[in-house]
């Protein structure tokens, strides 16, 4: 299946004579991406299954030294593409634009004299981390989480710097939720200059300053903005809003867009559909947790650590695609068909089909993965509850209240307009 999916790389190393390796860039790159879903097993021995190549894990880790990351990256943007059909999808869009979210986030390397020798560690307010931190940006399809573009921190990047490489991919027809982190004059200007000229939509913080131009009929306002590099007026729309569980206490809220024309995007239809911006984290964690299954990354130094950071991505984009095809087959909700039975069937499937393709015809393959498919509808996860967590912290930084037992609420949300 990886073998299948996988770009066409070009070899460095051929580039300059010598002996040709044994194994092409693209066999390494795909062999990495089966690597880290697996659960247990050495990357050779995961090599040696997929291609019939036997290679040392020294042999194979200073040959991925020699390449650096380069042919990584290049595959990682070759191979991720949107997977969500408007129709087929219709929970991943709003009114035909593709809902899509941008956000940063941070992986841990062990303490390896490598590591050592190349990298700093971040510092907090109780002194330097316990890992070294390789900080990355994504954009994700938010209704199927599948990753569509991702920079990673070779040389210790701000998330800022990264992500302002991440939205570039952006077009007319997507729709682009983001948190406060991107909510302020800046970026809404970054987001203008993209070339495709996507739709935005950005918490921002209550302090931020908007003069009003016009008052609209649902409650929003068209207001103007500065930029901060050349004090320019910027037009938006703005929308107040108040949002909280039944019985709780109401928390205001603040947005941005240039989704302009009030009457065709309703100011409740807009705060409602934020809540969609959480798939990003949930994305995140599927990563963290279910594929990777670790707080630490396999590798031993920054070039292996990127590495493998691409195979992650790539993994995940295998299993967002699976998913929605069996969502689109059987009529299910992509939600619906649940991430770590897939991320297993992907396992099983991966390893039958490496070791027996030789002797199973092109058809048995298509009946064997169609009831794999089928096994995963009668596994479906049910509708997720509508709760939340408390917003408290363990140990408390700042003004953040003390979490001392864990409680959650449950129910719908309750939305209102802040007119004044």
């Amino acid at each position: 299946m990886f073998l299948k999916m996988r770009p066409p790389t070009a070899d460095p190393v051929s580039k300059y004579g010598g002996i040709k390796p044994r194994l092409p860039a693209s066999d390494l790159i795909a062999g990495l991406a089966w690597h880290v879903i697996q659960p247990g097993g050495t990357y050779a021995s995961h090599v040696n299954t997929l291609t019939g190549e036997q290679l040392s894990e020294s042999a194979l880790s200073e040959r991925r030294q020699s390449l650096g990351t380069i042919p990584w990256l290049d595959a990682l943007v070759a191979f991720l593409r949107p997977v969500a059909n408007q129709y087929l999808h219709p929970h991943a869009f709003y009114k035909e634009l593709r809902l899509v979210g941008v956000d940063g986030t941070t992986l841990s390397v062990a303490n390896t004299p490598p590591m050592n020798a190349t990298a700093k560690k971040t510092k907090s307010r109780r002194g330097k981390a316990a890992f070294f931190r390789i900080g990355c940006a994504a954009a994700f399809e938010l209704g199927t989480h599948c990753p569509l573009s991702v920079r990673i921190g070779e040389n210790e990047e701000s998330e800022g710097e990264l992500a302002a490489g991440v939205v570039e991919i952006f077009t007319e027809g997507d729709l682009l939720i983001g948190d406060r982190y991107y909510g302020n004059g800046k970026w809404v200007v970054r987001f203008m200059k993209i070339p495709g000229s996507p739709f935005f939509m950005v918490r921002v913080q209550e302090r931020l300053s908007a003069a009003t131009i016009q008052m609209l009929s649902d409650g929003s306002r068209l207001v103007k903005i500065k930029d901060p590099d050349t004090g320019a007026d910027i037009i938006v729309r703005q929308i107040k809003a108040k949002v909280r569980r039944a019985g709780k206490k109401w928390v205001k809220i603040r947005f941005w867009t240039n989704l302009l024309d009030h009457k065709r995007y309703p100011a409740k239809e807009l705060i409602t559909l934020y809540a969609m911006r959480w798939e990003q984290e949930i994305a995140f964690r599927e990563i963290k947790e279910h594929l990777h299954g670790s707080h630490l990354l396999l590798s031993h130094t920054r070039i292996t650590a990127v590495q493998e950071i691409c195979a992650l991505f790539m993994a995940q984009a295998v299993i967002a695609s699976i998913r929605s095809d069996v969502a689109c087959r059987f009529d299910i909700p992509v939600m619906q068909v649940s991430f770590a039975r897939t991320l297993d069937m992907c396992r099983n499937l991966c390893w039958l089909l490496s070791i027996a393709h030789n002797i199973l015809s092109a058809k048995q393959i298509n009946e064997i993965t169609e009831l794999a498919y089928q096994e995963l509808t009668k596994q479906q996860s049910k509708r997720r509850r509508k709760r939340s967590c408390p917003r408290k912290v363990r140990q408390p930084v700042d003004k953040w209240p003390r979490l001392m037992k864990n409680s959650y609420d449950k129910g719908d949300f309750e939305y209102d307009i802040r007119k004044s």
